[in-house]
């Protein structure tokens, strides 16, 4: 039996339900976190190895990058950073698509028909 699923295009290809950006941040921020573990010599603070949670904090770098793009690409952020820090000028003006509805257009006219299970109405006199 032939594989009739569509191709989608525009759907990212996905490896652990990651896709490849995700997935490489993950691998990338474990990677630095252990190396970093190993490599620095022990910093004691107030009794307790700094070293540990600033490791720790390098290995949720990716998990953290992957909840912030969860629903959106890469470029969908550069978008919205660019969006914030580009200097940009809004001058008030005309509306540029001044036709948003269709004016000519015949609308519908929805009647209250009497369905059988509605009671008679009585009538005034």
């Amino acid at each position: 039996m032939d594989d009739i699923t569509p191709l989608n295009l525009e759907d990212h290809p996905k490896l652990f339900g990651l896709r490849y950006d995700q997935l490489l941040a993950c691998m990338i921020s474990l990677i630095v976190s252990t190396q970093f573990y190993s490599w620095i010599q022990p910093v004691p603070f107030c009794g307790q190895d700094l070293r540990l949670d600033v490791a720790i904090f390098f290995g949720l770098l990716g998990p953290a990058y992957c909840l912030v793009t969860m629903n959106h690409t890469t470029g969908h952020w550069e978008s919205i950073i660019n969006f914030y820090t580009c200097p940009q000028i809004f001058i008030p003006g005309p509306d540029p698509t001044p036709t948003r509805f269709l004016t000519d257009e015949p609308l519908p006219e929805f009647l209250d028909l009497p369905s059988e299970d509605d009671p008679p109405a009585e009538e005034e006199a």
